[in-house]
């Protein structure tokens, strides 16, 4: 009898947006199945558009992030090659150069996975949702409420930390999928939406790929820097009649201390 054998699921590296800021903060790892026992450090590299290592580009920790089944890795950069104003310490150049290509590559499991990308400018500034564009779904439906970014958004967070909630405070069930560009989100309901206004609701724990959060930017100015906050946004799902007319576009950014409208 032949034994049918599948292909073993590649290990996948987030970030997976193709242009990056130069100071972005970490990059997950994604395994087919539990790597704890199987990961070498030193099979992890960041390389160059000539294909040279990169001197000392993640932060070394005693003990690595491992998520509890053991199947995704969390690899900080070293945050001295990120922040500004360090000084001429070679240790404090950047690691990641706006205008170069690198290629983070990482070997475990009998399996090698690269991911290619390029690099621009920081982004320094707080994460704010007033800049971002939510296009709303259609009442009775399953489709998605979509959610444009103005940056590259951490993929992780965007699962855990973005939620939705009617408009009396009930929770709705629902999954969120970010885009490999990291620019766009979907949340996606398990039942039908109904006609009644609702929040998309985020944490004060949400960041971009540079570990800049809503109301703080992780390298800021300690003295006029602000305080990480929860943020949401007002919708209303369109009627079926309007599922050939553009979206609505008043959507409302509410803060936590004020009440919805």
């Amino acid at each position: 009898m032949r034994i049918q054998t599948f292909p073993e699921i590649p290990i996948r590296i987030s970030p997976e947006a193709k242009v990056l800021p130069a100071n972005t903060l970490r990059f997950y790892f994604y395994f087919p199945r539990p790597a704890e026992a199987h990961f070498d450090r030193a099979q992890l590299c960041l390389l160059n558009e000539d294909e040279q290592v990169v001197r000392d580009p993640f932060l070394v920790l005693s003990q690595e992030l491992w998520s509890a089944d053991g199947r995704r890795l969390t690899v900080l950069m070293e945050p001295g090659r990120i922040k500004r104003g360090l000084g001429p310490d070679p240790a404090h150049d950047p690691a990641l150069v706006v205008g170069r290509t690198y290629s983070l590559a990482v070997t475990a499991l009998g399996q090698t996975a690269h991911h290619t990308f390029c690099v621009s400018d920081p982004v320094l500034e707080a994460v704010d949702e007033t800049h971002w564009r939510l296009v709303a779904p259609t009442v009775g439906s399953l489709d998605p409420v979509v959610v444009h970014f103005d940056r590259v958004m951490d993929a992780a967070l965007c699962e855990d930390e973005i939620g939705v909630l009617t408009v009396s405070g009930d929770i709705v069930q629902t999954s969120v999928s970010l885009a490999p560009d990291g620019t766009t989100a979907q949340i996606i309901p398990s039942h039908p939406w109904s006609a009644l206004e609702h929040h998309l609701v985020v944490s004060e724990r949400l960041e971009d790929v540079c570990g800049n959060r809503l109301g703080e930017a992780l390298d800021h100015d300690l003295s006029t820097g602000g305080r990480p906050r929860a943020g949401t946004i007002s919708f209303t799902c369109h009627g079926l009649e309007g599922r050939d007319t553009p979206p609505n576009s008043s959507t409302t950014p509410v803060y936590p201390d004020e009440t919805p409208a």
